[in-house]
């Protein structure tokens, strides 16, 4: 394997956060898409080698519940659509890689486990000498698909 793809498939104001971790090179790089069609274009038009790719997604269709914060129910309402949205975004997602031919794999957020903060990410690109652009600036997204693939990385 020499890239991994991690994937955090929201739909929202924020957007999609993908990074990807060239283990040849050590290289990490991220992207941020505001659109869904933008992240399929994307992964359309790269030529990461099927044989030697694996994408990772978050899919929290494997836990089916709604992180409930609040007890006002237009509150949990307004977060279970939310889910849900994201929901159908990851299947959607790892069906279409799939039918590329390319390897996905799928990551409850359990497994994922708690947000990490950019701190902590940045002290395990340090440990681990991998090569990436301090300037940019990374979002809470990124920093997820991060944790993807360095859950995924052999």
């Amino acid at each position: 394997m020499k890239y991994i793809i991690g994937i955090d498939p929201s739909i929202r104001e924020n957007g999609i956060g993908l990074c990807v971790l060239d283990l040849k090179f050590k290289q990490i790089t991220f992207y941020k898409f505001k659109r869904f069609i933008q992240l399929l274009e994307f992964i359309a038009s790269s030529n990461y080698d099927i044989e030697e790719t694996l994408y990772v997604i978050e899919d929290s269709n494997m836990m089916n519940v709604t992180f409930a914060r609040s007890t006002q129910p237009n509150v949990v309402s307004k977060i279970s659509r939310s889910v849900g949205k994201n929901q159908a975004v990851s299947m959607i997602l790892r069906d279409w890689i799939e039918s590329k031919n390319y390897t996905c794999k799928c990551l409850s957020p359990k497994d994922k486990g708690s947000k990490w903060t950019k701190e902590y990410m940045m002290a395990i690109i340090k440990t681990e000498n991998f090569n990436i652009d301090e300037s940019k600036k990374i979002s809470q997204d990124e920093i997820d698909a991060f944790t993807l693939v360095y859950i995924c990385k052999p």
